[in-house]
């Protein structure tokens, strides 16, 4: 039975019984205390429950604040990969450089840091690799969005439970199960085409089964870059975001158990002339290839304790290939392969009451961190564009992590939660780290839930910060020192009628960030401090209509001032609509203010993106149309980039695309 199809008394009891399932008696009463309050009915039907593994409370009731994305939103708004669907968030600035999209949180979003500071999660399962440590947002991000069933943001330093790169706080998107088949078409701009394929059910033996398989291509779409043009070349880049890729989901499924597989590649075309390539040479391309396989299983101890445990493989490959004309025309490649494997095991019990502990450890080995450089099959142009033998760079890396953490899920009284976490990290290359969470939750009859967080985090040097360097591009430090956080967090949550209104102000102080100079070495900087404050609405009326709107105000300060890339203002405003006998209408408005580049030299004007989504399907029909307009009103805007070089010259920003359109037809058999 779907959550949906309960009936409004149903519902209220599942999320009272769910609440003191997961956090104890006392805490089931002061669920029902807070369910009893005056709510709206669309309000008492989304006391909404975390699927997070190590986070199983309900998201009113979580120290930090908390954003759940539906399929049912991801449909209403056509968002294509996670970067719209993280874009549309109070706090997440979403960069493009037409090679990558970049996820920056809360101010701190370097133009290029392929480091998000932020954990992506399927399932539970990380997807953040190991030589870059990034996380894929765009069109690399290994999961079809189709196939989820909810995203999960959830702010704030979780380094007590995750360890490293959940320093801002964790995404999970949570995939869904699919009875039958299921089948979809897209076309769109710049000869975009892509097609998938599922099915899902359960074998003759009683177990649950998904399979899906998905291909994209794209020629890609003409732009003038201004900087090329202003020098004197042909200014139009042709084949912009032109690729080619596909995906693979695969999980089988019992009561207590569970494997997965997720495989995905993409190749794109960039011919930007970043780096000083040959601009509009389509000869310059990136690929990457991400493979997560993991088996979990849950074991009942007694009636109040279940031990969690996982073993999980991953690998990630990079290959760029970059053409250069001097001293003759030549490709330069650059290679890097990741491979780890891990283990985990936690111990969750309920036994206390009033209280829900976790006791946990992890092991990860990273046994292959490679990165290497070379033009011309293993040779090498140095400074003086003089051919050396052996490569530019070849680098063989490994590290081990073993991890022990304690969290205690505690209700005070009818009304009032304290979460205490601890996790200790031992690194192979970096020492020890401890990383403590103390978060405590008040509920009023009347003024709404307050939540208060203290937290600290750290992210350890990449292997791509500590040792990638090449002639032309010094970025290498061998010495570079962990990233270390402390963040303080209150927030406020409350129901307004049939809406709910949400505020949340933060303090960070963020200590040896690591970025690169002047002279492009990587280094530990000075401390960044970090304030802001993120406001939330959400109105429904008479279920048809939604309304998430929010305001987000940074002001992060840190060595030579405010950091690059961190809008100051930004709005946001999502409306989806029933418009009657099957068609559906999603529109989104988002204005990002003023932007610094060059290290502060430059700045990047302000910009409103407006994106409308039409999707049709007939009542008792299994097949479904959607029309995607994306920057609706044709806007000129353009992003921060990584300092570069250029034919033309120093480059900091580049423009961005104009209108596009996607037509998808989708069928369920």
């Amino acid at each position: 039975m779907s959550r949906q199809s309960l009936s409004v008394p149903a519902r209220r009891l599942l999320a009272t019984v769910l609440a003191g399932v997961a956090l104890g008696p006392a805490a089931g009463q002061a669920a029902a205390r807070l369910d009893a309050l005056s709510m709206s009915l669309e309000e008492l039907t989304a006391v909404r429950i975390l699927a997070t593994p190590k986070f199983a409370e309900d998201a009113e009731h979580s120290p930090s604040s908390v954003s759940i994305l539906t399929a049912a939103e991801i449909r209403s708004f056509g968002w294509r990969t996670l970067a719209d669907v993280l874009r549309s968030l109070q706090g997440f600035n979403i960069t493009e450089d037409h090679t990558y999209a970049y996820g920056g949180v809360r101010g701190v979003s370097a133009p290029g840091d392929y480091r998000q500071r932020f954990q992506v999660l399927i399932d539970g399962m990380s997807v953040n690799e190991n030589v870059y440590a990034s996380a894929p947002v765009d069109s690399t991000f290994p999961l079809d969005l189709e196939l989820v069933e909810r995203i999960e943001v959830i702010r704030g330093p979780s380094a007590s439970v995750y360890g490293g790169d959940s320093m801002f706080g964790v995404v999970n998107v949570v995939t869904r199960s699919l009875q039958g088949g299921e089948a979809s078409l897209a076309a769109g701009s710049g000869r975009h085409l892509e097609g998938r394929v599922a099915r899902g059910g359960q074998t003759d033996a009683g177990l649950a089964y998904t399979l899906s398989a998905s291909g994209f291509r794209a020629h890609g779409q003409g732009m003038v870059f201004p900087d090329i043009a202003a020098a004197g070349y042909d200014g139009r880049a042709r084949e912009l975001r032109g690729e080619t890729g596909g995906r693979l989901f695969a999980r089988l499924r019992s009561s207590d158990w569970r494997a997965t597989l997720v495989h995905s590649e993409r190749d794109r075309i960039v011919p930007t002339g970043s780096y000083e390539t040959e601009f509009n040479d389509p000869a310059h391309r990136e690929r990457d290839d991400y493979t997560l396989a993991e088996f979990a299983a849950d074991q009942a101890a007694d009636a109040h304790t279940t031990l969690h445990q996982r073993v999980y493989v991953g690998s990630y490959r990079y290959r760029g290939n970059f053409p250069y004309a001097a001293p003759s025309y030549h490709l330069n490649r650059d290679d890097a392969e990741g491979r780890w494997w891990g283990v985990e095991g936690r111990l969750v019990s309920r036994a206390l009451a009033g209280q829900r502990w976790t006791l946990g450890f992890e092991y990860r080995d990273n046994q292959r961190q490679y990165q290497k450089n070379a033009d011309l099959g293993n040779r090498c142009y140095d400074t003086s564009l003089a051919l050396q033998p052996g490569a530019c760079l070849d680098s063989g890396a490994s590290s081990r992590i073993a991890s022990l953490y304690a969290q205690d899920e505690i209700s005070l009284g009818r009304q009032t939660l304290l979460t205490a976490g601890l996790r200790f990290d031992h690194r192979s290359s970096g020492g020890g780290q401890l990383s403590p969470r103390l978060g405590l939750v008040h509920e009023t009859e009347r003024a709404g839930i307050f939540k208060l967080l203290y937290a600290t985090a750290f992210r350890d040097p990449s292997a791509y910060e500590r040792f990638y360097t090449a002639p032309t591009f010094t970025y290498g430090n061998p010495a570079v020192r962990a990233e270390r956080m402390r963040s303080l967090e209150a927030a406020w949550e409350r129901r307004i009628g049939s809406g709910r209104l949400s505020a949340s102000a933060y303090l960070f102080r963020l200590y040896d960030m690591i970025a690169p100079d002047a002279g492009g070495v990587v280094h530990n900087t000075r401390p960044l401090t970090g304030r802001g404050l993120e406001l939330e609405f959400e109105q429904r009326w008479a279920e048809r209509f939604s309304l998430r709107g929010g305001y987000t105000l940074q002001l992060p300060s840190g060595e030579g001032g405010r950091p690059d890339n961190a809008p100051r203002q930004m709005f946001k405003a999502n409306l989806a609509a029933e418009l009657g006998a099957g068609l559906q209408g999603g529109l989104e408005a988002q204005h990002i203010t003023r932007r610094l580049a060059a290290s502060g030299t430059q700045a990047v004007g302000a910009y409103t993106l407006v994106n409308l989504n039409l999707r049709y399907q007939p009542p008792g029909r299994r097949w479904a149309l959607s029309l995607g307009l994306y920057n609706l009103l044709d806007r000129r805007f353009s992003d921060p980039v990584a300092e570069d070089v250029t034919i033309a010259g120093p480059r900091w920003s580049v423009p961005q695309a104009g209108r596009t359109a996607l037509l998808r037809g989708s069928l369920r058999f």
